[in-house]
């Protein structure tokens, strides 16, 4: 790859609010300090309490002035900004107000961040306006009680400036270490070269496609065949793209930890190179701290009591640390010398790191996202790269993030203690639960089971033949659709659920704000925030969600359920300078286009397998039907193909299904096939329902290279051994896969199916097949993962004769059509009989 040196670029901007400043250089105290809960609208509240006071001040009271200042160095260039909240000229000079809203109980003390704030505020005042002393008013409003407390200071201008620059000067010091690190880093980056000697087939065009497109930013999928080596052709051109004025930061997103391990190989591998990097990988606070499952409480972890104190101290260790990769171990010995919770540590770290590794959430889920790069108060565009790996999963995971949902069988362990805390607010909860099962109170059962569909695409679907409902008026509850007696659909939150909701809100709050013993608060914040994030959307009807309303006894679940995230997504993705989508399995691309938002102008790269038709057969099995129906006799049929193909040579394989039932139904008959053979039973391993790290380790373990090794294991399409693994070489010989993968048939998948069914087909098409077959291929594509490679494969199921689902079959692929089982041990054989033969000619 071309070495280019940094240009000669502008010095960096860095641009940070008042408030931020403040924090950073001034903040002391417990993580978690001051009010423990603060509801989501107590924002808007706080807005409302400024203009009342704003409103009440003289005419000639100036309020909501904004203010900028900046500073110009060699190297960089801090700008600073704010909004003042009113000022008024009065005859002993001018007067700076800054107002802050108060609830609940208030102790009538001034906040030193707080007037540390108002006197950064004076600073910038003088910088655009006459000199002269200032009277600065600190002014705090009750919301409930409606009064206002005053606290007033006058000071100098040679005051107020030695203040400001005091502040300043500790956080441009700040700055200047990190630019020195920011330019040593360059430097290592210049001559560093691909570190391995050479490309493999394909690789360089990845790395050239990738390359321009941090240089022109934008948005762009790469579809990249195992063994191209993505990894590093995303990793590499993104990292040279920090010489660049456009980018300062990469994120990296993965579905799955494996994945994150793979980036972290990388990043360790360029460090080995000389690349002098700072890379973070963000983890849950459960990873991270050692006290598991107990709430996060300053009263009794002690590192977050004075968190703050020894925050400065733990943020330079971390930055100024000789290992480059701040993994969990790292963060951990680092929150263990300076006595700081490591998760909150991790997070005062992402601004000042180069590499960020992560899962989906910390760039897409609204909850957990990284505020200051995504998040609704994040600038518009950032200097940052986006790459998002194995991109198929976040059709799904990006279906779940931005759905909502409340169970109220949750309420029960609440309920309990609040019959003492506050028993007008645990009645209220039995009153909502009343008001949510009245929507079925009138639901008439004459014709509870909706009719079915005999194509062959829909049996096994819901239809929506609407069943008989009493016309009389359900509360004010439209239902839109009755799937049975117990479950309906919606397209808008009742308005007669808006009001009773809005206050069990407001009484949580108020409960929530006093604080409550150790589990209760956690248990009453996750109550608070699953009826919030219904009562945020009440009013949105986006065509882009269903409300499905289930009854379960006498409970009721709300699931508000997203059908389509490209919206959201997008939304997150474009904030970053460049964008890249990647994965082994993206076809076909209208279908990821239209689920990731992407533009149909964005470029779509989709390289050639780098790996030879003669490393592999795939044998087709089409005379098995494995319809939901037809399984239960076909378990027989499916068990004679699996013992077929492992007998054909001793070693290891894969079996998939697609789902645990079929899974341990056609188990029990191939462990009848190995005992009726003289085969050893316990060869045969299997996924289980509940399966914890332990296992999942071991069962990968099973599948060793010693000398006569004989594993069959049976796992499920989809799940932790469908994708991320790599067994190389011998570790696998063989894979069978069962089935075309589609999701189980719910109600939500029948839901994407009608909204995507514009176009008749493509509604199935975007809820079933396509999610379905590109677990095919993932299941597959766990066989042949490098140039030494060789192994069968065969895959199992009678629609694949459809032109639906063999258009779907990568062209690369070297399949057969089998006749019948007997044919599988026939070409198995003689395909490794081939391979002996080659191996003894070039030998």
């Amino acid at each position: 790859m071309h070495r280019k040196s940094p240009k000669a670029n502008p010095p960096i901007a860095f641009d940070i609010s008042v408030r931020e400043l403040v924090e950073f250089s001034m903040r002391k105290g417990d993580l978690g300090s001051g009010p423990r809960f603060l509801s989501p609208a107590r924002a808007l509240e706080g807005t409302r309490g400024h203009q009342k006071l704003q409103a009440s001040r003289p005419a000639h009271y100036e309020a909501e002035i904004p203010l900028k200042w900046s500073l110009q160095k060699d190297r960089f260039t801090l700008n600073l900004r704010g909004r003042i909240d009113g000022a008024i000229e009065t005859p002993e000079g001018w007067m700076l107000e800054e107002i802050k809203t108060v609830t609940g109980h208030w102790q009538q003390k001034a906040s030193a961040l707080h007037w540390a704030q108002l006197k950064i505020y004076g600073g910038m005042w003088h910088s655009t306006r006459p000199p002269g002393p200032l009277k600065l008013r600190l002014t705090y409003y009750h919301l409930e009680e409606e009064n206002e407390h005053c606290f007033e200071e006058t000071q100098g201008q040679e005051e107020i400036n030695q203040f400001f620059n005091q502040v300043v000067e500790s956080y441009v010091d700040w700055l200047d270490h990190h630019v020195t690190r920011c330019d040593k880093r360059n430097i290592s980056l210049v001559p560093l070269a691909f570190p391995f000697t050479k490309t493999r087939t394909g690789q360089q065009t990845m790395l050239d496609t990738v390359a321009k497109l941090h240089d022109q930013g934008g948005v762009m999928m790469v579809e990249a065949p195992t063994g191209i080596g993505k990894t590093m052709a995303t990793l590499f051109p993104s990292i040279r793209a920090l010489l660049e004025k456009e980018v300062r930061q990469i994120v990296v997103v993965t579905a799955r930890r494996p994945g994150q391990q793979v980036f972290q190989d990388a990043l360790n591998l360029l460090e080995r190179k000389g690349a002098r990097l700072k890379s973070i990988v963000l983890s849950s606070r459960e990873t991270l701290c050692v006290n598991g499952e107990i709430a996060c409480d300053p009263a009794t972890c002690p590192k977050r009591v004075g968190f703050y104190d020894r925050l400065h101290e733990a943020r330079k260790a971390a930055v100024t640390a000789e290992t480059c990769l701040l993994d969990s171990p790292a963060l951990r010995a680092i929150g263990d010398t300076h006595q700081v919770c490591p998760h909150a540590l991790s997070m005062e770290l992402v601004p000042w790191m180069d590499v960020m590794v992560g899962d989906y959430n910390y760039a897409f889920d609204p909850g957990t996202q990284l505020g200051t790069l995504f998040g609704d108060d994040a600038t518009r565009k950032h200097p940052i790269i986006l790459l998002v790996d194995e991109s198929h999963n976040l059709a799904d995971r990006g279906r779940e993030m931005h759905s909502q949902r409340m169970d109220t069988s949750t309420w029960a362990p609440v309920e309990v203690w609040l019959r003492k805390e506050d028993p007008r607010l645990a009645q209220g909860l039995r009153n909502f639960r009343k008001k949510l099962r009245t929507v079925f109170k009138h639901k008439s059962t004459t014709d509870p089971h909706p009719s079915s569909d005999t194509t062959l695409e829909q049996t096994e679907l819901f239809s929506f033949e609407p069943t008989h409902v009493d016309p009389k008026p359900l509360q004010q509850v439209k239902i839109d659709r009755w799937i049975s007696a117990d479950l309906a659909c919606t397209r808008t939150f009742p308005d007669s659920w808006e009001k009773p909701l809005k206050h069990l809100l407001k009484m949580l709050e108020t409960l929530l704000e006093k604080g409550l013993e150790g589990k209760r608060q956690q248990e009453g914040l996750q109550l608070y925030f699953s009826l919030h994030q219904l009562y945020r959307v009440a009013h949105d009807s986006s065509e882009k969600h269903q409300i499905i309303i289930r009854r379960q006894g006498g409970e009721i679940v709300l699931h508000r359920f997203c059908l389509d995230p490209s919206e959201a997504l997008a939304s997150t993705w474009k904030r970053a300078w460049s964008t890249l989508f990647f994965s082994a399995t993206l076809s076909p691309h209208d279908y990821y286009r239209r689920i990731l938002g992407i533009p149909d102008q964005a470029e779509v790269l989709q390289l050639p397998t780098p790996f030879s038709r003669t490393q592999w057969e795939v044998l087709l099995h089409c005379g098995i039907a494995t319809t939901y129906r037809q399984r239960p006799f076909t378990y027989e049929a499916v068990a004679e193909v699996i013992h077929a193909l492992q007998s054909s040579r001793q070693g290891n394989y894969l079996v998939f299904f697609p789902s645990y039932s079929y899974l341990e139904n056609v188990a029990g008959l191939f462990r009848n096939h190995l005992i009726s053979t003289g085969a050893d039973p316990d060869i045969l391993m299997q996924q289980s329902r509940d399966m914890n790290e332990t296992s999942r380790h071991a069962f990968l373990k099973a599948f060793g290279t010693v000398n006569g090794n004989h594993r069959v294991g049976f796992a499920v399409m989809g799940g932790i051994f469908g994708e991320g693994i790599d067994l190389v070489g011998e570790r696998l010989i063989g894979v069978a896969v069962v089935g075309v993968g589609l999701p189980q048939v719910c109600l939500e998948r029948d839901l994407i199916r009608d909204h995507f069914d514009t176009d008749p087909g493509r509604g199935f098409d975007f809820a079933y097949r396509y999610p379905g077959m590109n677990r095919v291929m993932q299941a597959m594509g766990r066989l042949i993962r490098s140039e030494q490679d060789q192994g069968m494969a065969v895959l199992i199921d009678s629609r694949l004769r459809q032109p639906a689902y063999a258009s779907l079959l990568p062209s690369h692929w070297p399949l057969h059509i089998l006749r019948s089982t007997r044919d599988v041990t026939k070409l198995a054989k003689a395909f490794w009989q081939k391979r002996q033969g080659t191996s003894a000619e070039e030998s």
